[in-house]
């Protein structure tokens, strides 16, 4: 009876060890697909002329795709699309086809040049990929020595200087985009702000703000949020 409940036991043990491995693995290829994707993007933006050709070359690629967003002190470098909705691209890279990194993409109900807040989202993968490195503006040192958050579109550069960052429930609203008037906007500046980890005064109800989201940890259904002003 001994031995039986031990070979058992050492079965059970076995097939716990190759679920989790496959899962690893499985996890491992989905990185480097991930990786191989925009990588070669990359490579088609810096091998094009300028940002125009670059537009044209993303853009044939996929029609979705918007502009090319950098931030400052970070490995985020990517593309971004924007969907007919805000779950497409969670899990679909820019090439269209099923990847769980998913892409960056602004959302759907966005326009960048009018709209008073545009959101873009990633994923806080665990590889430190996508939005994974949003995390380090939880520093505070990092916080203040990195500012700069920049949009390249097809022939304008857009800067945006950070003045806030915190961790947000998913419900809280922090990526409202629709205000009514110009008190409404001001009203969520101050919510933000009031619930930030860290701000700079830089910011008024007059101007135009771009806010990065993703996943957080700390709690179910948190997220970090970082917030920049248009400059």
């Amino acid at each position: 009876m001994k031995k039986l409940f031990l070979n058992i036991l050492t079965f059970i043990c076995i097939v716990v060890i190759c679920i989790s491995g496959y899962k690893i693995y499985t996890t491992l290829k989905d990185y480097k697909k991930a990786d191989d994707v925009y990588s070669q993007l990359r490579d088609t933006k810096e091998d094009s002329k300028n940002m125009s050709e670059a537009t044209r070359n993303l853009s044939s690629i996929n029609s979705d795709y918007k502009f090319w967003i950098n931030v400052e002190g970070t490995n985020i470098d990517y593309p971004v699309v924007q969907g007919s909705d805000n779950d497409f691209y969670l899990n679909h890279d820019y090439n269209k086809n099923y990847l769980p990194a998913g892409s960056i993409f602004l959302d759907y109900r966005n326009n960048l040049e009018t709209d008073s807040n545009s959101v873009i989202y990633g994923h806080h993968m665990r590889n430190s990929t996508m939005f994974g490195q949003m995390e380090k503006f939880k520093d505070e040192n990092f916080f203040k020595n990195n500012k700069i958050i920049t949009i390249k579109t097809n022939n304008t550069t857009y800067t945006y200087e950070i003045f806030a960052m915190g961790v947000y429930d998913a419900d809280f609203g922090y990526n409202n985009v629709n205000f009514t008037h110009e008190k409404d906007f001001n009203d969520f500046l101050n919510k933000i702000l009031g619930k930030s980890m860290y701000s700079r005064d830089i910011v008024t109800s007059k101007d135009k703000i771009l806010t990065l989201s993703t996943c957080s940890y700390e709690y179910d259904n948190a997220r970090i949020a970082i917030f920049a002003v248009k400059k």
